[in-house]
């Protein structure tokens, strides 16, 4: 599957001229009015020329024009309807039976499209970084650091150098001392908690690459990643606490984790051996 619209474009802002990013900043304030008028319309609506918006479109890997709206209405589409699965509160509900299959079907819809973001390329690229950082560190708070932890522990397993801390200041500390040959790995469904953008951005200017898991929309983070592996908008930002996200920024770890040791498997075998804590059946 190919990378989101949405994220070819931030992918691309930074590149862009004056008359391009006056597109795409209209383009991200209202995605809507962009599938319903046709091209001369949003021509006059951005104050770019139909000649600049073909050639963007085929910037960002598209036909044309047509093929480029083709692509929007597919993912504002999804996007309401990664809307609408975010305002069903699942806590609202009294019988437990009827909490059960929420919360069920909630998780499996957020993971059906989150599958729908998802790019094998993406995640192709971000192994190769794994496979080369001389360090990797990552970056979490809340129920993202756990997600951080998980795959914290999974990485380790296979004998890769990893750092994680709980303490925020001992984060911010990793972030300061990171170099061009390591990996900043930062986990954050919204996208927006300042202490993550400042490791993000810190990690950066140190000339570290870094992949980022967060929203599909509207994450600030987004901006300071290499790589941006985005998963559903499925839950409000205020919220009673993570649920399916949390099972979405999971999946994107166990598809990263497997992935990686797919392509490193003759290597790591005997490393799952080495690193087996074994149990003790005993009573």
């Amino acid at each position: 599957m190919e990378t989101g619209l949405l994220i070819k474009i931030h992918n691309y802002e930074l590149y862009a001229s004056p008359a391009e990013k006056n597109f795409i900043r209209q383009l991200n304030a209202e995605p809507e009015k962009f599938t319903q008028k046709n091209l001369r319309q949003i021509a006059e609506m951005t104050y770019a020329s139909p000649a600049t918006i073909i050639r963007l479109c085929r910037k960002l890997d598209y036909k044309g024009f047509r093929d480029f709206q083709r692509a929007l209405v597919y993912e504002t589409a999804l996007s309401r309807k990664s809307m609408k699965l975010s305002m069903q509160d699942v806590l609202s509900v009294k019988s437990t039976e009827e909490i059960i299959k929420r919360v069920t079907w909630k998780n499996a819809e957020a993971l059906e499209m989150s599958q729908k973001l998802v790019n094998a390329a993406d995640i192709d690229r971000c192994v190769e970084m794994i496979g080369k950082a001389r360090n990797i560190t990552l970056y979490g708070v809340g129920s993202s650091l756990l997600v951080a932890r998980d795959l914290y522990l999974k990485l380790v397993r296979i004998g890769l150098l990893c750092n994680i801390a709980d303490d925020l200041h001992t984060q911010l500390l990793y972030a300061k001392t990171m170099q061009e040959t390591d990996l900043a790995i930062i986990i954050s469904y919204s996208g927006l908690t300042e202490e993550m953008i400042t490791c993000a951005r810190t990690a950066k200017e140190n000339g570290a690459q870094t992949i980022v898991i967060t929203r599909s929309s509207g994450s600030k983070l987004a901006k300071y990643a290499d790589v941006v592996l985005a998963v559903a908008t499925t839950e409000l930002i205020i919220r009673s606490g993570a649920m399916s996200s949390r099972i979405s920024q999971l999946n994107m770890v166990d598809v990263l984790y497997t992935t990686y040791v797919n392509r490193h498997y003759s290597e790591l075998s005997g490393k799952f051996e080495k690193t087996q804590i074994h149990k003790s059946m005993e009573m």
